[in-house]
């Protein structure tokens, strides 16, 4: 008896460890993926005493082996099998929608490009305790820099999104209205206000209309402070690239990983932007007579 007393007490004076489910979704990047997941164990581990961290990999219809790899190196992961036509915002719908069913009190976005710093998630968590409205809803979003640079330097690929593009973070966190979904860490209270990402984008802008929604519903969003990890800036879309013949620019333009004109005109009506139509406009200009320049969009 008294030995099951000291035991019940030693338990009860035991720290409260935060439940983090992570949502990632991948199709035939298992180099990649599997870089990924390597720094996502990593930052994992940096913050075990004090979080626990379960990992849902959406596999859209991988052929390159993929499922197999991850389950031989990191068995601990959720691999569930998609249709092979999710997309991005479907197979984190997916993703979310598995680990939504669970007790979480977060959940980390993350593309399986990025690679983590280590204290990534202990960072993360700070604006993401402080910034809390009062029934704890709050979206914290993490930096990428590109890679190859370290990360005392500057060079935003992802995350917050302003005027001119995407945001350089500052040394403390602060307010946002749009962001990238590569490190997005989301909690339970701002999902159970908002939902799930939107069934009406396939892959791209999902993350976009994530933030008009919080912004509508009073859910911050924080930018935090520097960055968290490094991701390479996407290159030049293939439906702006000159090389390619008007036909081909516009087969790319309406495909789900291009910019689909009625999705970008939906995004920017809920947004209240009446002038959507002259946006819209753009996107075909811009793809019949596109940039001679090969850098990241």
């Amino acid at each position: 008896m008294m030995e099951r007393d000291a035991t019940e007490r030693c338990r009860d004076n035991q720290p409260i460890r935060s439940r983090v489910a992570v949502l990632m979704t991948c199709h035939n990047r298992r180099r990649l993926t599997l870089r990924c997941l390597s720094s996502l164990m990593a930052a994992a581990e940096y913050v075990q005493s004090s979080v626990s961290v379960d990992t849902f990999l959406v596999d859209d219809g991988c052929t390159d082996g993929t499922s197999d790899a991850v389950r031989s190196d990191f068995p601990q992961v959720k691999i569930i099998a998609g249709t092979g036509n999710l997309f991005w915002c479907g197979g984190m719908r997916l993703a979310w929608a598995h680990a939504g069913a669970g007790n979480y009190d977060a959940y980390l976005w993350l593309n399986d490009d990025v690679v983590l710093d280590d204290d990534a998630i202990d960072r993360l968590l700070i604006p993401f305790h402080e910034g809390q409205r009062a029934d704890g809803a709050v979206i914290v979003v993490g930096t990428t820099r590109n890679e190859g640079v370290g990360p005392a330097m500057l060079s935003a690929s992802y995350g917050g999104m302003g005027a001119n593009g995407v945001m350089q973070p500052s040394r403390e966190a602060r307010p946002i209205k749009l962001f990238n979904g590569n490190i997005v860490l989301v909690s339970r209270a701002a999902f159970q206000c908002l939902g799930n990402l939107s069934t009406a984008y396939t892959h791209g802008l999902g993350d976009i209309d994530y933030g008009i929604r919080a912004n509508r519903a009073g859910v911050p969003a924080l930018l935090a402070a520097d960055t968290h990890g490094s991701c390479a800036a996407n290159k030049l879309a293939r439906w702006r690239q000159h090389d390619l013949s008007l036909w081909r620019r516009l087969y790319e333009l309406h495909r789900p990983t291009g910019c689909p004109p009625w999705q970008l005109a939906r995004l920017l009506w809920s947004d209240g932007r009446w002038w959507f139509p002259w946006s819209v406009a753009k996107l075909y200009w811009q793809a019949c007579f596109p940039s001679r320049r090969t850098g990241a969009s």
